[in-house]
Parts: C-alpha cells; structure tokens; sequence
C-alpha cells in the first residue's frame, strides 16, 4: 500500500471518529463542560463554508504573490532565454490555478442552484 493511500485511510479514520456522533446527532452531554462548535449538520456544514472561504482567499492571495514573482523574474531577466522561459511559464502556471478555482466556484454554485431549483 503506498504512503498517500496510508495516509487517506488514517485522516478518513479519524475525521469519521470526531466527526461522526455530529453527523448523526448523537453529540454527548458532559456536566460541567461547555459545549461549542457546531452540533447539527448544518452547523458543520457552515464551519465547513467558512474553512473553503478562507482557503480560497489565501490560495488567491499565494496566486497574486506567485504572478508578481513571476513578473520581477521576467524583468530581471536580463535577456537571459531560460530565465525568461522559465517566468513564462510561471505565470502561466498561476493563470491556470486561478481560472481552475474560479471554476471550481462556479461549479459549486452551479450545482448548488441545479439541486435547489424545482425542476420542470
């Protein structure tokens, strides 16, 4: 079995042991304790909406940084063909992760609106 496959199999594991009683409902009272976070399936799924919100905005902010790297490796070039070749692509690279995750937000909300309309 090859690491990533190990590795899957372990945080599959372990997300369906902490999270499983919240899926179900079957979230324990303990005295004296505090209960936070989410408690129904709907909470979790908004903790979950915010967690993909962040991430995407640190993935685009990562995205801008990687494209104005790019930009000051292809001006420092020097008229060097491999160092320019090489800020091209990156750049390139950083465009097709931007338009990817744009997709991918499109796509939730596009399937999100297939699954809540009434249909015809």
């Amino acid at each position: 079995m090859s690491k990533i496959a190990k590795l899957s199999l372990v945080v599959s594991t372990i997300g369906l042991l902490l999270l499983g009683n919240v899926a179900i409902g079957q979230v324990a009272q303990i005295p004296g304790i505090q209960q936070t976070g989410p408690t129904t399936v709907g909470g979790l799924v908004d903790v979950l909406k915010g967690v993909i919100r962040w991430t995407y905005i640190i993935f685009f902010v990562i995205a801008v940084m990687f494209i104005l790297f790019a930009a000051f490796s292809y001006l420092t070039a020097g008229g060097d063909a491999e160092k320019i070749t090489t800020a091209k692509n990156r750049v390139i690279y950083a465009a097709i992760a931007i338009i990817v995750a744009l997709l991918a937000v499109g796509f939730e909300v596009i399937i999100r609106n297939f699954l809540t309309s009434p249909s015809v």
